[in-house]
């Protein structure tokens, strides 16, 4: 399709020649700017993001931009640069060319449908319509769709009142752990005992950046774009009850940690909505200790990991169930981090810097896992991994780096010293299905918005990039609990 709107503008631009009155042909140069301009966009965001404009792109950019430290991208935004002054430059020679050229020629109107052609096959053009669409939905007719597979919670007392450590490793996809992909590449993290590991979990569609990656794991449930004034509300998404929200309810002190700053991606207000009883970012955790060391995105991992440790011993002593999150930063693209403690760690197979930081990463929470687990806490409490979202970019890439992970699913860990063994559960799930599977795995419910208890349920029976996912983003804010239980009892929509 890109070929073809290509293929048009070229040849509006041959007619665009025999036009009569330069007037015409000024507007045949700023036409120019717009077409180039906005193919040139689109075809950067694929080369950066691996996908064109749309929800996932704009949802980026409002959440993302502020608070990026620029310097990580500096490479795009020179390529960025130099593309936009070379569409200038072309322009401006292009325009000046056909200024000149005085043939007048009765061909001179077919520049007018060449033109209207290539804007309509131009890839900008049309992901920006059905972006569009995308925030048009035709409301009564996906509740329809969507209300028969919507669970309300329903929370039973836990069987296994355990705590929770649920870590969430940055940009970690599971092919990294796949000694045939990667050999050595993450041998701590794979000879832990004691596990359950879910081998085939795709990642929902639209989550793809860590702010997303944690609500549709926290809520089994995804939104399409909304505006950072209706992000920040205190009642955004409370039309529907999240894991968080349910531990809570249940007697569990929830709590927070990473080491980037917890306004990023507006992460302090999505822990508040998510009824976070206490939270710590960069700031607090610099405050607790100014020793700490920085990357371009925050505290490194292994400071991070020892005022979280601190953290798990401060909750354990208390006596109250609790649940722990965090998130790493080391494999945060584009090309990753090396902590202070793996300066002298290696990667023999790539001299990728993403690799090294995967590598690292591997040691640095095993070696945590551990600690946990040979503390006399230990046997009370379960650990969680898995990635907050695939890695979508990578401008580090060694060799053939990029297609191994291609198609790649996601991480998803439960360590428990009761399993006494190690499980491989092969079930087809969604990123939206774990969360579940942990309050499943606890006893306390087997059905959470669109996610399902994989030990005990099958996902829902669509696929992770399905439209049915899509559909039901388009109009999260207008679920009702009430309408879904009227629905699911008469079987018939309203």
């Amino acid at each position: 399709m890109t070929f073809v709107s290509v293929i048009f503008f070229i040849a509006s631009l041959f007619f665009a020649a025999f036009l009569p009155r330069k007037s015409l042909k000024i507007i045949v140069g700023v036409l120019s700017l717009v077409y180039i301009i906005t193919l040139g966009f689109d075809l950067l965001l694929f080369f950066v993001f691996s996908k064109h404009f749309g929800l996932f792109v704009v949802s980026f950019f409002n959440t993302s931009i502020k608070g990026a430290p620029i310097i990580s991208f500096a490479r795009e935004i020179a390529i960025l640069s130099a593309i936009c002054f070379a569409i200038l430059l072309f322009c401006v020679i292009i325009s000046v060319r056909i200024i000149k050229f005085d043939r007048i020629s009765k061909f001179g109107f077919l520049f007018a449908p060449c033109i209207v052609v290539a804007f309509l096959l131009n890839p900008f053009c049309i992901y920006a319509y059905e972006f569009y669409l995308q925030l048009k939905p035709h409301v009564d007719d996906i509740k329809k769709q969507i209300y028969p597979y919507l669970a309300v919670p329903a929370p039973r007392e836990p069987i296994k009142r355990k705590n929770i450590v649920y870590i969430f490793l940055e940009s970690f996809d599971r092919a990294y752990t796949d000694e045939q992909l990667f050999p050595a590449l993450t041998p701590k993290l794979n000879a832990l005992k004691n596990r359950m590991e879910f081998t085939n979990i795709k990642h929902i569609r639209d989550t793809d950046f860590t702010i997303k990656g944690f609500f549709g794991a926290h809520c089994a449930a995804n939104y399409t774009f909304a505006p950072s004034d209706e992000l920040r509300s205190k009642n955004f998404s409370k039309n529907i009850t999240c894991a968080s929200e349910i531990l809570k309810s249940l007697g569990y002190y929830t709590f927070f940690i990473k080491g980037a700053s917890l306004t990023f991606q507006e992460t302090d207000r999505f822990l508040s909505q998510r009824e976070y009883c206490e939270t710590k970012g960069k700031e607090q955790i610099l405050a607790q200790n100014s020793a700490a060391r920085l990357n371009e995105w925050g505290v490194q991992d292994d400071d991070m990991l020892d005022v979280a440790y601190g953290d798990f011993e401060r909750l354990s002593e208390a006596g109250k169930p609790f649940l722990m999150g965090f998130i790493t930063l080391s494999t945060h693209s584009p090309n990753g981090f090396i902590s202070k403690s793996c300066e002298d760690l290696y990667y023999n197979a790539s001299d990728a810097r993403m690799l090294r930081a995967v590598h690292c990463t591997d040691k640095l929470i095993s070696e945590f896992i551990e600690k946990i687990r040979s503390s006399k806490y230990g046997k009370d409490t379960i650990i969680i991994v898995q990635n907050d979202h695939p890695l979508f970019y990578s401008g580090d890439i060694g060799g053939d780096f990029g297609d191994k992970l291609k198609g790649s699913k996601d991480l998803f860990i439960i360590f428990d010293e009761d399993l006494n063994g190690e499980f491989t559960i092969d079930k087809r799930g969604t990123s939206f299905d774990t969360f579940t599977t942990v309050l499943g795995y606890l006893g306390i419910l087997d059905e959470m918005n669109f996610g399902r208890n994989l030990l005990a349920r099958d996902s829902l029976p669509f696929a992770a990039d399905s439209e049915f996912f899509n559909n039901a983003s388009k109009v999260f804010t207008k679920i009702s609990y009430e309408e879904a239980a009227k629905v699911q009892k008469s079987g018939v929509a309203k």
